[in-house]
């Protein structure tokens, strides 16, 4: 007996209900399963980077998903991975947050990762006399033996003043140091005697010796450590000049003070 079409339009309506219902049961479990995926990825980057190195930020892959990075110094990306500098500096340094969104789930994915720039370890190759100078040159330039020191807050930024019966050596520091502790490691001579708040690294260096002003000349390092929980800056044979009467002269200076 054949079925009128009156009596098979409910049967196909109901096989496409069930059709229609295994579908979106099928379509609401892949959507609950990329959204379990999301809730574990995570950011990446390596704990700490030494200034100068690459830094690299990344995060755990998933297909179909958008990606956003917010940063330092108004640092944004929409990348799953960045090159965030070649050549890391001070101003790199930081908190990065991470948002991942995908269409299929109503919450995004937050996590962030802390990017920390270490200063270039080394040891100073020579071994001044502690709180003292030495002195080469054409001139000549008696050695300085600091009786008094301070270290702290200076006309626009951070010094250390040390005091002799020849002469005074002064060295000015990123303001930045007002308010952290010094970090161990290398740091530079700088031409600028007021030294920048990003400037973390520079260092400005004078000293009046036989009446005569000073100044390290640019770019050669300085050696920064703790000897018992206080502040140690050494230098050794940088080459300063001063002009007395017209005339430039050049000396040589190695010195070494400690926080008292």
């Amino acid at each position: 007996m054949k079925m009128t079409a009156f009596k098979l339009f409910p049967c196909l309506l109901m096989i496409c209900i069930i059709i229609l219902s295994c579908k979106k049961t099928d379509v609401t479990e892949q959507n609950n399963a990329i959204c379990a995926q999301l809730a574990g990825l995570h950011a990446h980057t390596a704990i700490a980077v030494t200034k100068g190195q690459q830094i690299d930020i990344t995060a755990d892959s998933l297909l179909g998903a958008f990606y956003s990075w917010r940063g330092p110094g108004s640092y944004q990306s929409d990348y799953q991975n960045n090159t965030v500098a070649f050549y890391a500096n001070y101003s790199n340094e930081g908190w990065y947050y991470l948002t991942i969104a995908h269409n299929a789930c109503a919450d995004d994915r937050y996590d962030s990762v802390y990017v920390d720039v270490k200063f270039p370890q080394g040891t100073a190759p020579c071994t001044p006399a502690n709180n003292s100078a030495s002195f080469g040159g054409p001139l000549l330039l008696g050695d300085q033996a600091y009786s008094f020191l301070t270290f702290g807050a200076v006309t626009g930024g951070y010094g250390v003043t040390a005091n002799s019966s020849n002469g005074d050596l002064h060295i000015t520091m990123s303001p930045y140091w007002l308010t952290h502790d010094f970090e161990d490691g290398i740091y530079y001579t700088s031409s600028n005697q007021l030294p920048d708040y990003a400037d973390l690294d520079k260092v400005f260096i004078s000293d009046v010796n036989q009446s005569i002003y000073w100044v390290a000349e640019p770019d050669k390092p300085v050696y920064i450590s703790h000897v018992a929980g206080k502040k140690r800056i050494t230098f050794c044979g940088i080459q300063f000049s001063g002009d007395w009467g017209g005339t430039l002269y050049h000396t040589t200076v190695a010195g070494q003070v400690t926080q008292p």
